[in-house]
């Protein structure tokens, strides 16, 4: 494992010029031409943040990248934040300062340049989290009766639909700049804003169907500002059930997606039809389609086999599961769009304690008792369910994560990267050497 004090021959090849001048090299893929994604997301937190330099000791974030490379990453992708204060809210902005913003895109650009110099692409993903009125997060609301709602960006429910979409677009001109000063090849338009897609009608009967229409809107103005990107829209697969379809399905976002083109295929009134026609055009033009997963691959009441082998086919029952439940949807979809989308699971992955499989959407919790192997047959199962199983759909997959915080990984760290746990380095580098 690489200090981040080390210098490496590599970070001599990022040459000065670049940043100074500001010139990038030439995209490594079309859009539409790309080869198999296997990749990292890069995370900041508070004091380690996206840079990158020419000489001298390296960044924590260059650190990261030379991680991710030698487990055998071609492709990064940095997320960069925003919040939103409120469900009801119209306003999403960015989390840096507005006096910060011209900095925090060039420190990005000369990251992406470093990136680049090693062979790898970029991808610039903005995302935001929702923040009750006194700075709360997650924000747990309660309700009159005397219940709790978690508000995410999941479920929101702006008061003023197009005001907010105004704001987010605005939101997104910050990180469309960004990505054309670094030459970004991909840009994510949006992540999991499942009421504001498909729609949450038993949640926000106001608003049941979503807003398909302003996302199609939305998607082409930002092809009209990064027509050589890869423009995706991540779409959450998760436990939680949809019944709209007369019985319970899990898969969250998807399922909706699935049970709005699918099922409600061509209606018959003016109004549902539209908004029908208008989230298949938008599907057909997304480039692809990214999954944030983070499905349970066990139940807290079952026997967790204790053997490696054994636990690994007990996983992998479930990974199988999911893997063709998502091959039934997309199957479903085509069918009445005519369009083979092809999928990149974006975000996925699993924290290194006991039994870190069972609800990995946890991620905020600090705790948990250390369990490398636990974390490694996940890995494995999800790699083998998906990544190996020749999948006509299936492009790529990006973990979640590698942290700039370098002490964020190791033996003893009980996050989600593989970096510096041998065992789960093991198998994401054999992996990405089959796909």
């Amino acid at each position: 494992m690489k200090s981040f004090l080390r210098l490496t021959l590599s970070n001599f090849v990022f040459l000065s010029s670049l940043v100074a001048t500001m010139v990038f090299v030439t995209p490594v893929f079309a859009a539409n031409n790309a080869g198999s994604v296997k990749g990292f997301n890069l995370s900041e937190s508070d004091g380690f943040v996206y840079d990158a330099v020419t000489s001298g000791q390296p960044t924590p974030a260059m650190v990261a990248v030379d991680e991710a490379k030698r487990l055998g990453s071609n492709h990064i992708i940095l997320n960069v934040r925003g919040k939103m204060v409120g469900p009801e809210s119209t306003e999403v902005v960015p989390m840096t300062p507005p006096a910060e913003r011209t900095n925090e895109a060039r420190r990005i650009a000369r990251l992406a340049a470093y990136i680049k110099s090693q062979g790898m692409t970029v991808g610039i993903r903005p995302i935001f989290f929702v923040f009750g009125p006194q700075g709360e997060f997650p924000y747990i609301q309660k309700l009159g009766n005397g219940t709790e709602k978690v508000w995410w960006h999941g479920n929101i429910q702006p008061s003023d639909p197009d005001r907010w979409f105004e704001s987010f677009r605005t939101f997104l001109d910050q990180y469309i700049t960004v990505t054309r000063l670094a030459k970004a090849e991909e840009f994510t338009i949006g992540a999991e804003l499942y009421s504001m897609t498909v729609g949450i009608e038993d949640q926000w009967k106001a608003q049941p169907y979503g807003f398909p229409g302003r996302w199609l809107e939305l998607l082409r103005y930002v092809r009209g500002k990064l027509p050589d990107a890869r423009l995706m829209y991540d779409i959450n697969f998760t436990d939680d059930s949809n019944t709209e379809s007369g019985f319970a399905r899990s898969g969250g976002e998807l399922e909706r997606w699935r049970y709005r083109l699918a099922d409600l295929a061509n209606p018959t009134k003016p109004e549902e039809a539209k908004i029908w026609k208008d989230l298949v055009q938008f599907w057909t033009e997304l480039d692809a389609v990214g999954l944030d997963m983070y499905r349970s691959l066990a139940s807290p009441k079952d026997t967790i086999a204790t053997n490696r082998p054994d636990l690994l086919r007990q996983l992998k029952g479930r990974t199988d599961v999911y893997a063709t439940q998502l091959d039934n949807a997309l199957l479903e979809i085509s069918l009445v769009t005519n369009v083979d989308k092809k999928i990149i699971l974006k975000e996925v992955g699993y924290r290194s304690i006991e039994k870190g499989f069972i609800e990995p959407f946890n991620y905020a919790s600090a705790s948990g008792k250390l369990n490398i192997t636990h974390q490694a047959v996940a890995y494995e199962a999800l790699l083998l369910s998906f990544a190996r199983a020749n999948w006509s759909w299936f492009q790529g997959i990006v973990f979640w994560d590698i942290q700039v915080d370098p002490s964020k990984k190791g033996p003893k760290d009980l996050g989600f990267s593989p970096v510096g746990k041998p065992e789960t380095e093991a198998v994401v580098i054999d992996s990405f050497k089959r796909f």
